[in-house]
């Protein structure tokens, strides 16, 4: 049985990521492992007797940590203690894993930790970036869609982990080329009219694309940046988990999380699953 992974610390971002970890592994009826990962402490001149007073409490509240979180779980609880890299070794737990949960910072919540990106860059697992503290399951999800292919991984992720769920699938229609359009000529007018032209445009593929869903799940199309607007959906509606896919690794490049994914990670204003699109790699 495949397992979901949390990598926690001894903060209580990390008793956050716990428990919404369990509760991933707990509708999916996987075993949930807890992976605490001690980080090497030489660049840090501590003396070896300071360092081994460290680990032991290090050890102790792991265990704590691993107890409460059985005592509160219905499935299968593991504590891996492992010396390393966090952003590494969490990777590494990954590939075996169903999913992978880590916190988004430890200081503040709403801002993301090199761990965390590193982790979500990374990871050849579907990630789960935990900001909020967690009490139910997900009610509210949005998943953003650009049309292509892989894009359907975030509503199919939103559909089969989350059931009951209300879903929304989200276009986000890029401003970016608006100023080179006024720049070869477009007056204010026309450009008006060439996005309104656009946005119908959207609307088409939108209903084309979410077809294969029927009606269970709603349609938005908005005009404007991809992480700006999807942040002011989010917080109009109250939603609490973005979902974005993001390809794996290619010939071209080691890792591609997007440009998209890259920004709700760092930006969003709740808790973001990246879905990990497969993709062969061959070296170069």
């Amino acid at each position: 049985m495949r397992a979901v992974v949390a990598g926690v610390d001894l903060t209580a971002m990390g008793r956050r990521v716990a428990e919404r970890a369990g509760m991933m592994a707990e509708s999916a009826g996987n075993r949930l492992r807890l992976v605490h990962v001690l980080e090497p402490v030489g660049e840090a001149m501590i003396e070896p007797s300071l360092a081994k007073l460290m680990r032991e409490y290090q050890v102790a509240e792991a265990t704590k940590l691993a107890d409460w979180v059985t005592e509160r779980a219905s499935v299968e609880v593991d504590l891996d203690l492992v010396k390393g890299s966090p952003s590494w070794e969490l990777t590494a737990a990954g590939k075996t894993a169903s999913l992978v949960v880590v916190g988004s910072s430890s200081i503040n919540a709403f801002s993301v930790g090199p761990v965390a990106k590193r982790v979500a860059r990374k990871s050849t697992t579907d990630t789960l970036l935990v900001r909020r503290q967690p009490r139910v399951p997900y009610r509210k999800v949005i998943a953003a869609v650009d049309f292509s292919e892989h894009s359907r991984l975030a509503v199919n992720r939103a559909i089969d982990l989350f059931p009951g769920s209300d879903v929304t699938a989200l276009y986000s229609m890029p401003s970016r080329f608006d100023p080179l359009l006024a720049g070869a000529g477009l007056f204010t007018e026309e450009l008006e009219a060439s996005r309104g032209a656009r946005l119908r445009m959207a609307e088409e593929r939108m209903a084309e694309f979410t077809a294969h869903w029927n009606s269970s799940i709603r349609t938005l199309v908005v005009d404007g940046p991809p992480t700006e607007t999807i942040d002011e959906v989010v917080r109009r509606r109250g939603a609490d988990l973005v979902i974005v896919a993001s390809r794996g690794a290619t010939a071209t490049r080691m890792v591609l999380l997007g440009t998209v994914a890259e920004g709700l990670v760092s930006e969003a204003p709740c808790d973001v699953l990246v879905a990990k699109a497969k993709a062969p790699f061959r070296r170069p």
